[in-house]
């Protein structure tokens, strides 16, 4: 027996094989080929579908050992060696349509039909050739169960290994989910999950993108332009106020000493009074932080001039 289920099915339906069957049939090669490698994937998932069912295991098995024990490869050498056409009441159509009808119960015409509209056969030839598939792989089948003496369990557990390889062999246009009526495989919830998470996260980062996005744009329409004042073309002239200058202080004068011996007429209050006082206690405080400031008071101008006047020198 090939390494998987599928290679050993495939391996019965050999180029002579496919030959001999387009000259029986009345169809072309290419035609019959294309046939058989959709019939094989279609009956071999209809198979492991059934297997993820204890009920549908056993019925499966059953039908597995009654085809280990119906000489498929006696029927199909017949078929090899025959000269003559193939007539309805041969063997293998007969043992062939038994086991496809068994095997695919009600959706048997949905199969035939798929098959038929894949391949380019007819439905007769597409029917022949799908009982002639169902033949074979649950004569695999049987053959597994007999030589390794395995319950439905044990062959359930088996089949579920076969999976990838089946998988893979369902040529792209094949339908395979409608014409067996699944609506998805069993061993699709452990797969289909991160994926279905992953498609989730995705849609999920894009709403935040968006919306971040559209608090941005709603943000740049409302920020205020801030626009300069223009400037008045027209220029307005404001007469200042008349200076009023005094040539006379009515402040009263009096003498200050300054250390070099030299008398100051000064005000008294003024700011030479102030400062020679300043200068002269040895107990005045320094501000060492402010400082000690002094204002010029007390000093008076010409009238509309910048000349100091004889008594403010």
């Amino acid at each position: 027996m090939s390494s998987t289920l599928f290679d050993s099915v495939k391996s019965v339906f050999t180029d002579t094989l496919i030959s001999k069957i387009s000259v029986l049939l009345g169809e072309t090669e290419g035609n019959v080929q294309k046939a058989v490698h959709g019939a094989i994937p279609m009956v071999l998932t209809h198979i492991l579908h059934k297997a993820h069912f204890p009920e549908e295991t056993a019925k499966i098995r059953t039908l597995a050992i009654q085809a280990a024990g119906s000489d498929f490869f006696g029927h199909l050498h017949e078929l090899n060696i025959s000269t003559g056409g193939l007539v309805a009441g041969s063997a293998l159509l007969n043992k062939g349509t038994d086991f496809e009808r068994a095997l695919l119960a009600d959706r048997s015409d949905f199969v035939i039909r798929e098959i038929s509209r894949y391949s380019g056969v007819g439905i007769p030839s597409a029917s022949f050739i799908t009982g002639l598939a169902s033949f074979a792989s649950l004569d695999a089948i049987g053959r597994h169960v007999t030589n390794s003496n395995v319950d439905a369990s044990g062959l359930s557990i088996w089949l579920k290994t076969q999976s990838d390889s089946i998988m893979r062999a369902i040529p792209m246009g094949l339908q395979v989910k409608p014409a067996l009526g699944i609506q998805h495989y069993p061993w699709e919830k452990s797969v289909g999950t991160p994926r279905r998470n992953k498609v989730l996260y995705l849609i999920l980062t894009l709403v935040i993108i968006a919306v971040i996005a559209f608090l941005l744009y709603r943000s740049c329409q409302h920020t205020e332009t801030t626009v300069a004042p223009a400037v008045s073309d027209t220029i307005v002239k404001t007469t200042a106020p008349p200076t009023v200058g005094t040539d006379t202080v009515s402040s009263s004068t009096i003498q200050v000493s300054l250390p070099n011996g030299k008398i100051l007429d000064a005000y008294k209050g003024g700011t030479e009074d102030r400062l020679v006082s300043f200068l002269g206690d040895p107990n005045a405080k320094l501000n060492k932080k402010k400082g000690n400031w002094f204002d010029f008071t007390k000093i008076s101008f010409a009238s509309n001039s910048s000349s100091l006047l004889l008594e403010s020198e």
